[in-house]
């Protein structure tokens, strides 16, 4: 009976230390034996030179980003907090999205993210003059993201504010509606950069910038 007890007592306390030996490694420091899956920021878009329908490309750096905007006759403003410096925006006023005479608009403003150097998401507002410029700018963006990604993968409504998804082995893209502002919004997001280690222990680190970065510019939620 003894050797029993003394038996389950070992299993437990091996079956314990390996949970918690997962979890201390799963929270390793990212220099500590990184996975090999998981490279940094810069590795994770090696391969890819996608264009993006905002007009950037997903290998974007953010010298490349000043370069476009200002070749496309904009100014940026430079947002960076010191104490979360892995952050860096660039904003202005219009868009670099190709849409020729599509459809007319009130006005445009676009921001490009980048995390540790590298192109983190990329959106597009776009204010309408009235509801049925409101449609119009909907339809015609809808096409031109099916165009280049296919049809959506899903749908979903919030009171007045409407989202599309579509979503590949590297990004998430929204279109969102906001019916009660009357403004549309084209978001895109480097997913594989969301996903790597520099990212989450970033996230873990900054909840409170992450809470900020994840409701204006995953889902597309344009700010008050």
């Amino acid at each position: 009976m003894t050797r029993v007890l003394l038996l389950c007592f070992v299993l437990i306390f091996s079956v314990s230390g390996c949970t918690w030996l997962s979890k201390e490694w799963d929270e390793r420091p990212k220099w500590l034996m990184p996975d090999s899956s998981l490279t940094d920021s810069n590795q994770i878009n090696e391969a890819s030179e996608r264009s993006l329908v905002s007009g950037f490309s997903l290998r974007s750096s953010p010298s490349d980003a000043r370069k476009d905007i200002s070749s496309g006759g904009l100014k940026y403003e430079k947002s960076k907090d010191d104490s979360k410096s892995k952050l860096l925006s660039y904003s202005f006023g219009g868009t670099l999205l190709d849409i020729s005479n599509d459809f007319n608009y009130s006005s445009s403003n676009s921001t490009v993210n980048f995390f540790e150097g590298s192109l983190l998401s990329t959106r597009v507002v776009f204010k309408a003059l009235d509801e049925k410029n409101l449609e119009e700018i909907v339809n015609s963006l809808y096409r031109i993201l099916v165009d280049v990604y296919s049809s959506p993968k899903s749908e979903d409504s919030i009171y007045s504010f409407q989202t599309f998804k579509w979503k590949d082995s590297e990004l998430e893209i929204f279109l969102s509606v906001d019916e009660e502002k009357q403004r549309v919004l084209i978001t895109e997001i480097n997913s594989k950069l969301e996903e790597s280690r520099s990212f989450k222990e970033f996230k873990k680190k900054y909840i409170d910038q992450y809470q900020t970065y994840e409701d204006e510019v995953r889902y597309g939620k344009p700010n008050p």
